[in-house]
């Protein structure tokens, strides 16, 4: 469903920090979807994420919140995967931002800013290649229940490697697809369960407008 009138109502961009304040996300986009846990002493299981995607026209802005049920690890993670054209196909260039639960909470700092290369089969930092990295992101927890951030250009100069969205003259859509990983047994252990959403070979359908953003997954 697409937001109301974001000029009419103020929108504030959010303070990537690892909270959610009050009103922040206020006229967001919205989805929820189940990521499996753990096993753990409470028997692991899936835990309800929260997405919130906004933004100010200059900036995408995504939000992720879920409660893992035990103490978050260094080496958990979660990311974005954007298709750059929609068309449903893993491509070169397809834009990827990801963060780990390593850095202090809320705290602002450098996302791990990736695209797709090699026929779209893999992923490298856009620095390696000549691009930029463009993305931030915090996380936080009161906790077990983590917040995680990120905040994108919507239309960055480094074209090659970066979602370009200049919604002035008309909505946008690209495909998004939402990873989280987090680590299974002892810490530094190396293993993971992973959910993708929609999966890790399609996509929601996210698109913004000037004064809209709405997200649509199958």
């Amino acid at each position: 469903m697409d937001n109301p009138d974001l000029s009419k109502i103020g929108v504030v961009a959010p303070v990537v920090d690892g909270k959610i304040g009050t009103g922040e996300y206020m006229g967001a986009a919205a989805f929820k979807f189940t990521a499996t846990l753990p096993p753990s002493a409470f028997g692991g299981g899936s835990t309800p994420v929260t997405v919130y995607v906004t933004h100010d026209q200059t900036y995408l802005y995504l939000a992720a919140t879920f409660d893992r049920k035990t103490a978050f690890r260094a080496n958990d993670r979660l990311g974005f995967e954007f298709d750059n054209d929609n068309d449903g196909v893993r491509e070169n260039g397809d834009d990827i931002v990801l963060t780990t639960a390593s850095a202090p909470q809320n705290v602002q700092g450098p996302a791990a800013d990736f695209h797709r290369y090699n026929g779209g089969v893999g992923n490298k930092a856009d620095i390696a290649d000549g691009g930029t990295a463009d993305a931030i992101t915090a996380w936080g927890a009161i906790g077990t229940k983590g917040v995680f951030e990120f905040r994108h250009p919507l239309n960055s100069a480094d074209d090659t490697h970066d979602i370009s969205i200049d919604p002035v003259n008309g909505a946008v859509s690209v495909g998004l697809e939402m990873m989280v990983k987090l680590e299974v047994g002892a810490v530094g252990s190396g293993t993971y369960v992973t959910t993708h959403h929609p999966s890790s070979t399609t996509y929601c359908k996210l698109t913004i407008g000037k004064t809209i953003v709405s997200v649509s997954c199958p």
